[in-house]
């Protein structure tokens, strides 16, 4: 495993996360399962139970973002990730200040620079404790990063932080554990559920990606060269017969994303199907897949919930719920209602959970 060098001193403080609101606004999932925001604190978890907790910078020139990503599961599930506006090369330096006293220097290489060049990824466990740690007791971190013949700094301000890792290990179910970042304790952590990220194109099964995203006219190619999924959230869930993959589709509009679901069985003699989505008694999807936009997968019920926007507010829209179902070999989703409201009004009324109900006709 990668050991990142540290340096300068490595106290108790430290730092965190964040985003400019308005670039936290372009990077925030179409369809987060939970948001929270306190203070200077964001914190969104999505579909495979991972959660993110970010900052709002006070004054940024480089780094625009830090960020602090737990999994779903209980060991090394934490990372962190700084975004900069300054491309992010072999040898830069990040120097990290809690409240201008406590401080940590990283140095950037080819394991810990994203496809992109701008995004920077630590796993050291070190590096995380430190900057948990600075989270609960400073006010703010400056983050300069040193490199291509430049200096530049930004600073972040904490406030909220504490809040916001209790909300992470509430969603997570990891309060009172000794697994938690705020509120420890000696209860047995719960099982984790069998839902786990997809972000890249290495995690999706060839079979797949060579049928439905490599060729440009595939249905579901991205139109760039990265490793990355775009912008939604995939996922993989143990079944006891194989994985369900929920995966972005294409490039996502303004509003929204749609996703495509595949089962892939154990038995290696059985092939892998695209998931019907069966609506009185009929599957929905044609040969380009089903009509599922801006996915929340709940992995302990079931429940599938899919909101096509109409517009950015969020005020018009489709909203369909789905059960997942595993007989034997045979995997599907069957509807449970759609609600409508096809009024673009700037009027929720009471949003898309309360607007009339179109299926099944009453």
């Amino acid at each position: 495993m990668r050991r990142p060098l540290l340096t300068a001193t490595l106290s108790f403080c430290p730092s965190l996360l964040s985003a400019l609101l308005f670039l936290f606004s372009l990077s925030l999932p179409l369809h987060a399962s939970a948001y929270k925001e306190v203070k200077d604190v964001n914190v969104w978890c999505d579909t495979s139970m991972r959660c993110t907790l970010s900052l709002s910078p006070k004054t940024f020139d480089g780094v625009t973002s830090l960020s602090l990503l737990r999994a779903n599961k209980l060991n090394n599930a934490l990372s962190l990730k700084f975004t900069s506006q300054v491309a992010i090369e072999d040898g830069t330096r990040f120097f990290l200040s809690i409240d201008g006293k406590d401080s940590l220097s990283l140095i950037a290489d080819a394991t810990s620079i994203q496809d992109n060049g701008r995004d920077y990824v630590e796993t050291n466990p070190d590096v995380i404790d430190w900057v948990v740690t600075g989270m609960k007791s400073g006010a703010t971190i400056s983050v300069k990063q040193s490199g291509g013949g430049q200096s530049v700094t930004s600073i972040f301000s904490l406030s909220g932080s504490v809040a916001g890792m209790i909300f992470m290990d509430e969603y997570q179910d990891l309060l009172n554990t000794p697994y938690a970042l705020q509120v420890k304790g000696s209860k047995a952590a719960s099982q984790r559920l069998a839902i786990s990220a997809v972000d890249n194109r290495e995690q999706v099964p060839a079979v797949i990606w060579d049928k439905w995203f490599r060729d440009e006219n595939a249905v579901c190619h991205f139109y760039n060269n990265s490793e990355r999924l775009g912008f939604g959230d995939g996922f993989r869930f143990s079944l006891r017969a194989g994985d369900l993959y929920g995966l972005p589709c294409g490039s996502p509009g303004a509003y929204n994303q749609i996703y495509i679901f595949f089962h892939v069985p154990l038995d290696e003699s059985q092939s892998i199907q695209m998931v019907p989505f069966i609506l009185d008694g009929n599957d929905t999807a044609e040969d380009n897949g089903p009509d599922i936009w801006n996915i929340d997968f709940n992995a302990s019920t079931y429940r599938l919930n899919s909101f096509f926007k109409g517009r950015g507010l969020g005020d018009c829209g489709t909203l369909s719920r789905w059960d997942l179902h595993e007989e034997g070999q045979n995997v599907f989703f069957e509807a449970v209602e759609i609600r409508e409201k096809g009024e673009c009004d700037g009027d929720y009324a009471g949003g898309p959970n309360n607007w009339p109900i179109s299926w099944p006709v009453r």
